[in-house]
Formats: C-alpha cells, structure tokens, sequence
C-alpha cells in the first residue's frame, strides 16, 4: 500500500484526468443530441416542403428523434460517472490539503464540490459554558474536524460530534478503536461509500429531525382519531373494480345506462375530495421530511455488502435489519418508491387518475404500512449508517498520519502517559513533541515559561490527546496510555460587554464549573487544563486564588496541568510537593539585536527567564 501523500497525490491526477475526459464527452453529447433534435423536427415539419420523397424525410426523422432519446439516456450515465469522478477527485485533493494543513485550499475544495459541513463552520453561537470546545479547536474552518474524513450524512455528523464532546467507556472507546484500524486499512472500500455519500442530497438536521417525528406520527388508518376510517381503504378498492369495468362496457356498446358508472364516479369524486383534503398534510409532510431519504438505499446497500471481515464493522453492519426480516437498503427502497409515488401530486395526470382510483389513499396507505412494519428501525439503521460513517471519517485520519498512535485504554486510576505528543494542527515540519506525564490525583503539572514558550500549546496537545483517543482516533503521539477521563479546560477566557461580565468575572466563572466539574462523583475522574490562573486581577491575589484552586482540584479525584508565569506558585508549602515541575525556555539574541527564538523543548524544572521587555523592544515599544 503506498503512502497516503502519494497516493493521494496520484489519485488526484488521474481523476483530474477522468473528469476532464467524461466532461469532454457530456458536451459532445449535448451538441449532437441538440443536433438530432433540430433535425428530427425540421425533418417532421417540413416533410411535405423538401424535394426529396416524404417517406424518406420521415425516416429520417424518426431516427434523429431515436438517436436523440438514446443520448440523452448516455447523457444521464455520463454525468452519473463525472459526478462519482468528482467525488473521487474531491477526496484526493482534499488529502493532500489535510496533509499541508492548508485549510484555505481544503474550504475551496468543499465549496466548489457542494460539501458543507457544519462541524468546519465559524463557531458561531458555541456554548461557553461546554468543558473544551472553545479551548481545543475541535471544530471550525482550521479544525481538528478538518482532519478527518468527509461525514456527508446527517446522522454521521451527529454522531462525530457526539464523539468528540463527550467522554465514554473504555469499552466504547476500544471498540471504536478496532473498528476504526479495520477501516484505516480498507482504504478503498471506505473511500466507495465515502463516495456513495456525498453523492446524495445532504439532509440538514431539521429535515431529518423532522423525519424521526413523522416516523412517529398518529395513525392514518383506523381508530375514531384517525384521518380516514378504517372502511375507507375497502372503498379504495372496490368502488374502481365496479366502476372501470362498468365505464369500459358502456364504451363499448349501448347495453349499460350511463348512471350504472357516473353515479359510482360521483361518488368517488366526493370522497376523493374530501380524503384528499385530510390526507394533504400526512402526504406532503412524507415528502418534505423524507426527501433527504431519497437514495440513501445505495449507501446502506453498500456497508451491507462491505466487503473486509472485520468483526466491530460486522457487529455494526448486522444492525441495518429489523423486524421485518429485509434488510435496511430493500426497505428504504420500498420508501422512496412510496415517497415518489405521494411526489406524483404535483403533476397534471394526477388530477384526472387520483379520482378514479383513491391514488392518495393508496399512496397514503402504502407508507402507513411501511411505518408499521419498518418505522421503529429505521432509526436503528441511520444510528448503524452514522457511527460507520464517523467512524470512517477517523479511519482518513489514521490512513493521513502512519506516524501517530492508536492510544492505549487502561482502567483503574487515572493516568496520562505520552511520548512524543504533538499538536495536531500544526504541519509536521513544525512541530515540536514532548514527554508528558500527568501525576496521579493528588499531583499536578506545573508548567512555567516566559511568553508565546510553547505553555498554551503544550496543554491544548493533552487535551485533543485525550479527547481523541476517547472519540477513537489515533493521536498525534509516538505512544499514549490513559484511562476514560472527563476533559475540563480553563483557556480562551473572554469578557462580554454585553452579558456585563468582566474577564475576572469571567475567569473566576470559568474556574468555579472546573471546580464543581471536579466535585461531581461516579462520572469518572476529571483531566483539568488551566492556562494562567485568574489573569484579570493583580499578581497578590492571583497567588492566593490560585493556590486556593489548585489546593482544590488536587483534593479531587482529578489530574492535571496548569500554566503560570508566577514563579511563586510552588512556593506554597502545600502544592510544591504535589507539583511536577517543567518549562520552555527561549533563546535572546546579543545585547542590541532584536531576536528572541525559541525551541519549544519541554525541560524539567522551573524557568528561570521573563521576555516581556524584550518582546516590547522587537515591536517597537522598549
């Protein structure tokens, strides 16, 4: 198997190429189909006007109209193989610019294909008051999200998200974690359904939202609340038997009065009026909340048949069939049709066949019969299709990067072991790794260096190592043990002028959901990272608050970092002991020259350094 950066590299040239060639085609088809059209046309118009025998002029004609309907049968397979082409295409050069970190390029590649994704929109509206979100880069344009794969589905958005902001069991993560090398390794049976995916309609969540609550919608049939009695569908069937037949024989011959068929058919007009009048909103709210449906029979068929006998994918696999014994893409199937047929409404014929034969109540029992016999799974199976599908999106992630861990779950106290953890989200030429062992509870990491050292960076690299492996993905780490751990950062602080929170206020907000966060019992143990405590008030008080704090969290069954510049922290009789001491250090240029560089190694001790005067020299302000 070749290297994910050459493969991708090679994949996209020869997509490039393909959909160049069928674009190619889809426009020589257009002209020549445009061609037979004028012809066929011209030929049937003017067939008596040409010197030339009528009866040729026909045929010819008629074969330009044949040739016409033929291309444009060809027309519809070859845009159907560019838009696979496309899609292919989209995942190679998506995974060179994951590689390259370069999210600009990965945004255009998105929008020029038609791939939205909220998880990679600005995060607009984030909850605040969430453990990590804001302090992790999990989501958003220049994201851990943008990492992974492509989750096209609705149901596999959701899912991922679920994942990444919430922990689980060791049992939950370990699964995932097999499944997830399964896919890794299937690179090519992943990237098909993958494919398979983002050829359909995106469904947005309120769409499939609204497809959960017309699965559990009343009855249509039946009790004295439904829409229609149950009688009416007996009707359905009976009145057109007598009728059709009764209309044809009188067409026939002169034997049948006309009333034995019209007063059948003004019957049936009546109530046709006035079930369709009921049936209305059961009819279009199938096919305003089902559209997304559409097609996605495809995409289960395709993980029915997934070919790798990998047991955590057949254990997920298995799950898309229910009761009714067919499987999810038969049943699906069986929907769509249902949904076309309700869709035909909207046509003129529709009209003048839906009172002859009851259509709506047919339609309308139809999909009443598929909500009772596949309704209560359907859910099951789109549940199966997102954490197949999340789970393919970490496996890109594990394919992207050969050189980061699968972690290892251990259970028990809590522990955070990591050998050459990195940060994610910067490019692999730049960035610096380090060893980081957080203390059992009752110890704590004390992180000291002067500014932009590499602090912040080194605990946001814990933090996504450990949300990460509990997601189920690898992390950007040589090697990393932990147990389930609940993830708590105190970071990103910001005031609001509008909420009339200060950022003291704010902080002091922040610490206090870390320490409750911390109190909460049999939830597991807490993974606290605290960037700089208390920055909003003076340097006295911060000693005494954040001593308070740490003296807290190390009651706790918790562990942790936390970041200062106050060298006097660990003076503190009660937390040098319980503090593991490491730092960054930075690199000053010769007296007169403005240059500060910095290694990002992470050292044991303390620092010893402060660059805040020098920085304000090299900007101009010293």
């Amino acid at each position: 198997m070749s290297h994910p950066g050459e493969r991708y590299v090679a994949e996209a040239a020869a997509r490039t190429q393909e959909v160049d060639e069928l674009r190619g085609r889809a426009r020589s088809i257009e002209i020549t189909r445009l061609v037979l059209f004028v012809v066929g046309a011209v030929a049937g118009l003017l067939r008596n006007d040409v010197p030339v025998p009528a009866p040729l002029v026909v045929v010819v004609s008629v074969l330009a109209l044949v040739g016409f309907a033929v291309l444009v049968v060809r027309h519809r397979a070859v845009r159907a193989r560019l838009r696979r082409a496309e899609a292919r295409r989209l995942l190679a050069q998506a995974g060179t610019h994951r590689r390259h970190r370069n999210w600009e390029g990965l945004a255009t590649e998105y929008d020029d294909y038609g791939y939205e994704d909220p998880l990679l929109a600005p995060l607009a509206g984030t909850d605040e008051r969430h453990p990590y979100l804001l302090d992790l880069d999990l989501f958003g344009p220049a994201s851990v999200r943008g990492l992974m794969g492509p989750t096209p589905t609705a149901v596999g958005n959701r899912t991922l998200e679920s994942w990444l902001v919430a922990p689980t069991s060791a049992e939950d993560i370990r699964r995932r974690h097999g499944a997830v090398r399964a896919l890794a390794e299937a690179v090519d049976a992943r990237e098909e359904r993958t494919v398979e995916a983002l050829l359909l309609r995106r469904m947005p969540e309120e769409e499939w939202q609204g497809f959960e609550a017309w699965l559990r919608g009343p009855a249509v049939f039946g009790d004295t609340a439904a829409v229609l009695p149950g009688w009416s569908r007996v009707v359905s069937w009976v009145m057109p038997a007598l009728s059709l037949p009764l209309f044809a024989l009188w067409s026939v011959g002169d034997t049948l009065p006309w009333w034995s068929w019209g007063g059948l058919w003004a019957v049936q007009f009546a109530l046709t009026w006035v079930w369709s009048a009921r049936l209305t909103p059961f009819l279009s709210g199938a096919s305003r909340h089902s559209a997304g449906v559409r097609g996605h029979h495809a995409l289960f068929r395709s993980w029915e048949q997934w070919p790798v006998d990998a047991p955590e994918i057949r254990s997920i696999v298995g799950r898309l069939s229910g009761g009714s014994g067919a499987a999810a893409s038969e049943e699906i199937r069986s929907l769509e049709r249902w949904l076309d047929a309700a869709e035909s409404r909207a046509s003129m014929i529709y009209h003048v066949v839906s009172p002859l034969v009851f259509w709506d109540v047919h339609v309308a029992w139809g999909l009443e019969r598929w909500r009772r016999r596949a309704g209560a799974n359907a859910p099951a199976w789109f549940e199966a299709l997102g954490e197949l599908e999340a789970l393919s999106a970490l496996a890109t992630l594990a394919w992207d990067e050969p050189e980061w861990a699968a972690p290892t779950i251990v259970e028990g106290e809590a522990a955070f072991r990591a050998e050459g953890l990195g940060h994610p989200l910067i490019p692999r030429e730049d960035r610096r790794v380090s060893d980081v062992a957080l203390d059992p509870p009752g110890g704590f990491l004390l992180v000291t260096g002067s500014n932009m050292s590499g602090k912040s960076t080194l605990l946001r690299s814990i933090g996504l190592g450990a949300v990460l492996a509990q997601a189920g993905s690898v992390v950007c780490a040589r090697s990393l043990e932990l147990s389930p751990l609940r993830t708590f950062t105190s970071m990103r602080i910001r005031d609001s002028l509008t909420g009339g929170v200060s950022l003291f206020m704010a902080e002091l907000l922040r610490l206090k959901a870390l320490v409750d966060a911390a109190d909460v019992e049999g939830e597991g143990p807490l993974l606290y990272l605290v960037d700089e405590v208390l920055q909003g008030t003076n340097s006295e008080e911060r000693r005494i608050a954040a001593r308070r704090i740490v003296a807290h969290l190390l009651g706790a069954d918790a562990i942790g970092a936390v970041t200062t510049h106050d060298l006097a922290l660990h003076d503190d009789p009660a937390l040098d002991p319980a503090s593991k001491k490491v730092h960054f250090r930075e690199t000053v240029g010769a007296e007169g020259e403005k240059i500060l560089t910095f290694d990002y190694v992470l050292r044991p001790g303390l620092a010893t350094s402060r660059n805040a005067l020098r920085l304000l020299e090299i900007v101009g302000l010293g």
